[in-house]
């Protein structure tokens, strides 16, 4: 059996984002890595309002002080590679508008040739969530569910229509198209994520 390795990308401050993102891909690809990631982080709070993953007392990482965008930082490794996956492990989906997610996924995997794999997660800072949300904190799961819903809707054939409660889409020609399946993981930590993963993934 063969053994696949992934490689994390260089997002956080102490990396020039415009140089070290190319180079880091490039030679991993070269090396043999079959796949690269990216994570989000949208912010760090100061003070925090709760611990890293909700555990009190515990403290964010420095690193997450800053973390470039993710699906920039995703660009500028499609530009410098030719075989390896590119991952998102993981989008914060609500923190994004459902149709332009949707719309900035396809464009990546269009431009890359059909090797992007959307990890897609509901998050869990109430800071990030004051700050970027589309919804409430409270209502993560279904905004979730409605940027899958939206994602294979604008992935899907033309015309695009959907209505959901943050998204209308009026049938429309919508392009690109991702250049193949486009895969979407689904973290499974709790009852509701499990019920999400067997319903849609």
């Amino acid at each position: 059996m063969a053994i696949r390795l992934g490689l994390g990308l260089p997002q956080m401050r102490q990396y020039d984002i415009g140089r070290d993102v190319p180079d880091v891909a490039r030679a991993a690809e070269e090396t043999g890595y079959e796949s690269l990631w990216v994570f989000e982080r949208v912010l760090f709070p100061e003070p925090a309002t709760q611990g890293l993953y909700n555990i009190p007392g515990l403290p964010w990482p420095d690193d997450y002080r800053s973390v470039a965008d993710p699906l920039v930082t995703l660009a500028l490794a499609v530009t410098a590679t030719r075989r390896a996956r590119l991952g998102t492990s993981v989008l914060v989906a609500p923190l994004h508008v459902p149709f332009q997610l949707a719309r900035t996924l396809a464009s990546l995997d269009a431009a890359s040739g059909g090797r992007v794999v959307a990890g897609l997660g509901s998050g869990w800072s109430l800071d990030e969530y004051a700050a970027a949300a589309v919804a409430p904190f409270e209502q993560r799961g279904k905004v979730l569910d409605e940027v899958i819903d939206v994602c294979r809707a604008v992935w899907g054939p033309d015309p695009v229509e959907y209505e959901g409660a943050l998204t209308t889409v009026a049938p429309s020609v919508v392009g690109p198209k991702p250049k193949g399946p486009l895969p979407i993981l689904l973290p499974a930590g709790s009852p509701r994520a499990l019920r999400r993963l067997v319903d849609r993934a």
